[in-house]
C-alpha cells in the first residue's frame, strides 16, 4: 500500500478504535468481490431483466414466474458465492467490540456467513422464502432445486397450502422487513463512527443512514474503489475493501493491544471490554 493509503487506515483506526460505537453500511460492492454482480451494474441482472417489472411487488402477485424466472439466475449467481476478506474483516472488527452492528442491503447472506452476528437487513435475505398464504418456510435453495426439476409446473407452490411461494428478498413496492428499518435507524442515531462499504448511498430509504449518522455529528469512514463520495467521507479509503478493511483490522488491533502508540486517541472508553 502506499504512504498516502497506510495514512488513511491508521487515521480511520484511530477514529474506529475511539469512537464506539460503530455501525457499518454495505452494499452490493462488498460482494461484487465475491463473484455476486452488482444488480445495477452493466451486464448485471437488470440489464437484463426490467425490475419495474420483474423485482415489483404488485406484479409478482399477477405473474409471479416473472419473478422466478429472474431468481433462477440470480440464485446461481449467489450460490456458489462465499465471504470475502471484507466480509471476515467486518466478523473481526465485531468480535473486538468495535462493531455494534451492521446495515445491508444485500439479500446474500454473506455478512451472517463470515460469522457477523446482528445484520439489519433492509432489503430481506434470498436464502430463505415463504409462502404468502399459510407462512410456511421454506430453504430457498430447495425451492430453486424443485422448480429447475419440474420448470412446466410454473411458479413453486406450498405443498402444505398450494399458496404462492415469495422469496424473502424485499421487490418494489413491498413493506420493509418489520421492525427492520426502524432498527437500524436508531443504530445508525446511536453511532458516532459509520463504516461504509460498496455501496452508491443512491438508493432511498437506505441513503437516509448517512444523512442521519452526519445530522449527529458521527464521522463518516468510506472504503470504495472509487472516490465519487469523497465530499461527504471523514476519510475515504479508496480501494477494494477485500484488501484494505483486512489492514484496517490489524490496524485497530494494534492500537487496542499498544494503546501508547497512539497519544491522541482516547482509549479509556472501551478498555473495560478487553
Amino acid at each position: 500500500m502506499d504512504s498516502e493509503l497506510d495514512a488513511a487506515i491508521a487515521e480511520a483506526a484511530k477514529l474506529v478504535v475511539a469512537g464506539h460505537p460503530i455501525v457499518a453500511f454495505t452494499g452490493a460492492g462488498i460482494s461484487v468481490e465475491s463473484g455476486i454482480p452488482d444488480f445495477r451494474s452493466p451486464g448485471g441482472l437488470w440489464s437484463k431483466y426490467d425490475p419495474a417489472i420483474y423485482c415489483n411487488f404488485q406484479v409478482f402477485q399477477k405473474r409471479p414466474e416473472l419473478f422466478w424466472q429472474m431468481a433462477a439466475e440470480m440464485h446461481d449467481n449467489m450460490r456458489n458465492a462465499r465471504p470475502n476478506p471484507a466480509h471476515i474483516a467486518m466478523a473481526e472488527l465485531e468480535q473486538l467490540g468495535l462493531l455494534s452492528c451492521i446495515i445491508t442491503q444485500n439479500v446474500d447472506n454473506l455478512h451472517q456467513q463470515a460469522g457477523s452476528k446482528l445484520v439489519y437487513e433492509l432489503h430481506g435475505n434470498a436464502s430463505t422464502s415463504t409462502c404468502l398464504s399459510c407462512k410456511q418456510k421454506f430453504d430457498s435453495e430447495e425451492v430453486m432445486l424443485e422448480l429447475q426439476s419440474n420448470k412446466e409446473a410454473g411458479p413453486p407452490k406450498c405443498p402444505v397450502c398450494k399458496g404462492v411461494i415469495k422469496m424473502e428478498a424485499v421487490l418494489f413496492g413491498e413493506a420493509l422487513p418489520g421492525g427492520v428499518l426502524e432498527s437500524a435507524m436508531l443504530a445508525a442515531g446511536k453511532a458516532k463512527v459509520l463504516l461504509v462499504v460498496g455501496t452508491s448511498l443512491t438508493v432511498s430509504p437506505a441513503n437516509f443512514v448517512v444523512d442521519l449518522c452526519k445530522s449527529g455529528n458521527c464521522k463518516v469512514l468510506i472504503c470504495d474503489p472509487n472516490s465519487s463520495n469523497a465530499a461527504i467521507a471523514d476519510v475515504l479509503l479508496c480501494g477494494p475493501a477485500g484488501k484494505l478493511l483486512p489492514g484496517l483490522v490489524k490496524a485497530c488491533s494494534t492500537l487496542l493491544n499498544n494503546p501508547e502508540s497512539s497519544s491522541d486517541v482516547n482509549l479509556s472508553s472501551i478498555q473495560a471490554n478487553y
